[in-house]
């Protein structure tokens, strides 16, 4: 039997080497500064990892572009409606319109609104304002720290690519 359909895409090996290593450093260096379950952290580096210097800084703009969308979106809904169900629909549509409605916005948009999700949710588990506010801050901590390590990897690739005189 043969796999012809199975064949590693191109720069199958640096995403894996990166996204793995991104992962260590993601995991292992936010739970030695008290973050005890950085997903988010993982998943953000996951979304911004290129091996393209240019792509990474697009993807890392795009991303923190949706995460500051989502951020303050979330955080004045908390505000101004409290946590649960319906105050995460209004911000979820405000932040959608917010994405729709401002010229070069990134194309992958939808991120600002599950930037919303994520926070209201955690907020959702929340006893009180400032515990919610908190939780939301901590997920846009992680999805920063994440965005940041895949940027600063690629940027690492590039020169370490640079130095051996190898094309990047």
């Amino acid at each position: 039997m043969e796999f012809q359909f199975i064949s590693p895409r191109k720069n199958a090996l640096v995403y894996l080497v990166k996204i793995l290593t991104g992962s260590l450093i993601a995991w292992y260096g936010l739970r030695a500064l008290g973050l005890h379950e950085p997903y988010w952290a993982m998943i953000s580096l996951i979304i911004v990892t290129e091996p393209d210097v240019t792509l990474a800084k697009a993807n890392f703009r795009a991303r923190l572009i949706n995460t500051l969308n989502g951020c303050v979106v979330a955080c004045l809904a908390l505000v101004l409606l409290g946590p649960g169900f319906l105050s995460m629909l209004v911000a979820l549509a405000i932040s959608v319109l917010v994405a729709m409605l401002l010229h070069n916005y990134p194309s992958n948009w939808r991120l600002g609104p599950a930037t919303v999700v994520i926070l209201m949710s955690a907020a959702i588990g929340g006893k009180g304002l400032h515990q919610e506010l908190q939780y939301a801050l901590l997920r846009v901590g992680e999805v920063i720290a994440g965005s940041t390590i895949a940027l600063l990897q690629s940027l690492a690739y590039s020169y370490a690519l640079k130095r051996l005189g190898m094309p990047h």
